[in-house]
This record gives structure tokens, C-alpha cells and sequence, in this order.
């Protein structure tokens, strides 16, 4: 649905600028939003993805020259778990804004690490710049700025830097970010709109988020498993970085805890999805491939643990990616064609439990599959009386996907029988069950 939103919210402009002066939406994510504006208005067109693919593809390089400066092990297991980590892979082959984010947030990273070694205006400029192309990403770039500056400002000063050096250097690389932050919110950001969904605590969403590092899945039992494994080895790989003297577990910590959970000093919505941490989600699998990087070269028994670990985490993940590829992202076409081929009545009616969502979902495939065929949704204000032919409930993709019930009735009397489930994969769309009428109120 997200993908299909940053489609129509760019159909709306008349020029670039309006990307970030005219939309006023949380789900225009810039970058991805000027990739759209460029390639033109193609409907369901798959090349919309091709900056998030090239992204994905990208953050796995770094992942690996960040791991190549402990060693070429930790280099292997850090690109092992960004490679096949399931939440990644599903930001990198969707139009948004998310799979850029992760990349610029690895080449800041990056970027900082050479800038310790030999502080110039070459790193400090390419710092920044890679900063304002995170922050046109997605606005959650503000968890990296915020944790690297104070390890930026710490580690400074563990190198005898005098105050007046540290603020110069500050300002040399955190300067024009925060600048073109504010830029963003005068032009944009206080005018901003939330477009809605399920609520979800931040702590909550910030459990899901420790549960998916590691690969899920949605069921809570199993959840409760991997978040446990997901918070051992970031204790753990904080704990080798203080042993090693170390200042970047002040970076991992504020990236992967303080700063996320510090959302809502920033923000005052209520849709903390597992997305909306996904800065966290990648420098914990860092984190987590300096862990088995040590573990590797501890001995036999860290071998096996690694492979153990390894063997879990790829299987995993396979699997989500597997129901990816099986169920997609909510399997909308398949219920707007099943609709089509089994409807009694023409022109084809039909309703939801949620009128936004499923008129709007709904009402774009249409559109894409059936162009000018004609269609009638009826919202909860013009239900009529005898009731449509179809009726499409929704449940969210971090839920199972378990229909409200095998029947019900509609406040006319008619009665409605689920006859297909539409499952989506884990972290995308929405699941979908159609219901269809199955007697009029009043008829004998």
C-alpha cells in the first residue's frame, strides 16, 4: 500500500520542488520520491524499485569494508547478515525510502572511521554530503547523526583534540545535515501528515525489531526467542568493545538503544513499525558480525557457535523470504481478478471493513488491470440496503493472517462467507479476506 501511496502522492505534482514543498506526507520519502517524479507515471511498473535494489546491493559492500577493519571474518559475517537478513532484503526491492537509508547510513559510518584516522575537509565534506542524502532518504537518519556525534565528540577527545578543535571539526561535518534538517522542516516537515495505520508502542515496535534481526518470525512465542538472542549478542558485543578499550560501543549503543527509543521526544505519532527502526536493525547486525568475528577465533567451540548461529539465521530468514516470493506483498491483483471471474452482479460491488484502505488498495489495481471497465465501492455512509456482492477485510502484515470469522452479517441482515484468503508476506501489505453475499435480507 506504502509503494502504491508514494505513486499517487507524486501524480499530484507539477515539478521536482513539490517533492518537498507541495506533498506534506509521511510517506514521501524524498529520494524515492524524486527517483518516481523522474521515471514518470507507469502505474505498477517495477523500475520504481531499481534505486532501492541498487541500494541493497550497495550496503552489502559496505557492510563488508566496515567488517574488513576488524578483520576479514568479521568483514564475512557482518556481509553474511546483511545479505540474507529478511527485513533488509524486503526494503531493498520496495519503492521507498528505506534500503538508500541503510546504504548512506554505512557509508557515514564508513566515512567517520577514515575520518578518525586523518580528520580532513575531504572526509568532513564527504560526510556531510552523505548525510543530507541520508536525511533525504527517510528523516529517521536523525538516530545515526545523533549517536555518531557523540561518539564523534568523544572520540575526539580521546585524541587530545582542545574543545575549540572538536567544536570546528563538529560543525565541519554535522553543519550542513542539521542545517538542511531545518531547511526540511520549514519547507516541509511542520506541515507534515500522518497517514494512518495500526498503533503500535514503541516498545513494542522496538521488540519487533530486536525479533526480526535475527529473522522473526510474527509468531510471539518465536519472537520472544530471537529478540532474547538479538539483546545477548548486542550485550555481548558491547562487552568486547569496552574490553578492547574501544569507544565505538558508544556509537552502538546510541544507534541500536538510546536514540530509538528516543523517538518520541522527536515525534509524537503512534505508528512505531519495525521499519521505523531499521537504523537500529542494521548496526546491530554489525555489531552482531564483530560477535561472531571474536567468537570465530576464540577457539573450536566459538567455530561451532558461529556456524550454529550462521545456520539459524540464514534458515530463518530463507524462510520469510520464501513466503516473500510465494505471497508477495498482499496478493492484491489476485483478489481484484478473483473478484472479476466469480462476480454475479455487473458492474462489480464491492466493500471493506476499512473504507480508506480498501477503496484505495483496491481502487488502484483496478484501475492498472481493468482500465475503464466500471466498478462500484460502497463506503460504511452508502452501504446499500441488499449489501454489495463482496466484502474485503484486511488484518496487518505483523499479525497472522487469521480472518475475523468464517461469517457475518451486515446491519441490513445480509449475510457474507469468507471464500479466499489473500496471505502477504511478513512486514509488508496487508492480509486480505474476501467475503462473499451469500443471501439478501428479506429473501425467503
Amino acid at each position: 500500500m506504502d509503494e502504491i501511496w508514494s505513486v499517487e502522492l507524486i501524480r499530484e505534482l507539477h515539478s521536482a520542488i513539490g517533492v518537498f514543498t507541495q506533498t506534506h506526507h509521511d510517506n514521501n520519502h524524498y529520494l524515492n520520491s524524486l527517483f518516481i517524479y523522474f521515471l514518470g507515471q507507469h502505474g505498477n511498473c517495477p523500475a520504481y524499485r531499481i534505486l532501492s535494489e541498487v541500494a541493497g546491493a550497495g550496503t552489502i559492500v559496505l557492510a563488508w569494508l566496515i567488517g574488513a577493519r576488524s578483520g576479514k571474518t568479521t568483514a564475512f559475517f557482518s556481509m553474511l547478515l546483511v545479505s540474507f537478513s529478511y527485513v533488509l532484503i524486503l526494503y531493498s526491492s520496495e519503492a521507498r525510502g528505506y534500503a538508500a537509508l541503510i546504504f548512506f547510513c554505512f557509508l557515514c559510518l564508513l566515512i567517520l572511521q577514515r575520518f578518525f584516522e586523518r580528520p580532513s575537509w575531504r572526509f568532513a565534506t564527504l560526510f556531510s554530503f552523505s548525510a543530507i542524502l541520508a536525511f533525504t532518504s527517510h528523516l529517521t537518519f536523525l538516530i545515526f547523526l545523533g549517536a555518531s556525534l557523540v561518539w564523534f565528540c568523544v572520540r575526539l577527545f580521546r585524541l587530545n583534540f582542545s574543545v575549540s578543535r572538536i567544536v570546528a571539526w563538529a560543525a565541519a561535518c554535522y553543519a550542513a545535515p542539521v542545517a538542511y534538517l531545518a531547511a526540511l522542516y520549514v519547507a516541509d516537515l511542520r506541515y507534515l501528515q500522518i497517514g494512518g495505520g495500526t498503533p503500535i508502542s514503541v516498545l513494542d515496535g522496538y521488540g519487533a525489531t530486536l525479533a526480526w534481526t535475527f529473522g522473526g518470525p510474527n509468531a510471539s512465542p518465536f519472537q520472544l526467542l530471537t529478540g532474547t538472542i538479538c539483546v545477548a549478542g548486542m550485550l555481548w558485543g558491547l562487552f568486547i568493545l569496552i574490553r578492547q578499550r574501544s569507544d565505538e560501543w558508544i556509537f552502538f549503543l546510541g544507534a541500536i538503544v538510546a536514540f530509538p527509543l528516543a523517538m518520541p521526544l522527536f515525534e509524537h505519532g503512534t505508528l512505531h513499525y519495525v521499519r521505523y527502526f531499521i537504523v537500529a536493525l542494521g548496526f546491530l547486525l554489525l555489531l552482531l558480525g564483530r560477535v561472531l568475528g571474536w567468537l570465530f577465533h576464540s577457539g573450536r567451540a566459538g567455530k561451532i557457535f558461529c556456524g550454529l548461529f550462521c545456520s539459524m539465521f540464514v534458515g530463518l530468514n530463507i524462510w520469510d523470504v520464501t513466503s516473500l516470493l510465494k505471497n508477495g506483498r498482499g496478493q492484491i491483483s489476485e483478489a481484484v481478478n478473483f473478484m472479476v471471474q466469480n462476480a454475479k452482479d455487473q458492474p462489480v460491488g464491492f466493500g471493506g471493513e476499512q473504507d480508506f484502505r480498501t477503496q484505495f488498495m483496491l481502487g488502484f489495481y483496478w484501475r492498472e488491470m481493468m482500465g475503464d471497465k466500471p466498478a462500484n465501492y460502497y463506503d460504511h455512509d452508502h452501504w446499500p440496503n441488499e449489501g454489495p456482492e463482496w466484502v474485503v477485510f484486511h488484518e496487518e502484515s505483523f499479525r497472522e493472517p487469521v480472518p475475523p470469522g468464517k461469517r457475518f452479517t451486515d446491519k441490513f441482515g445480509n449475510g457474507f462467507e469468507l471464500v479466499r484468503t489473500f496471505p502477504t508476506a511478513p512486514l509488508s501489505g496487508v492480509h486480505l479476506f474476501l467475503y462473499h453475499k451469500i443471501g439478501t435480507a428479506g429473501a425467503p
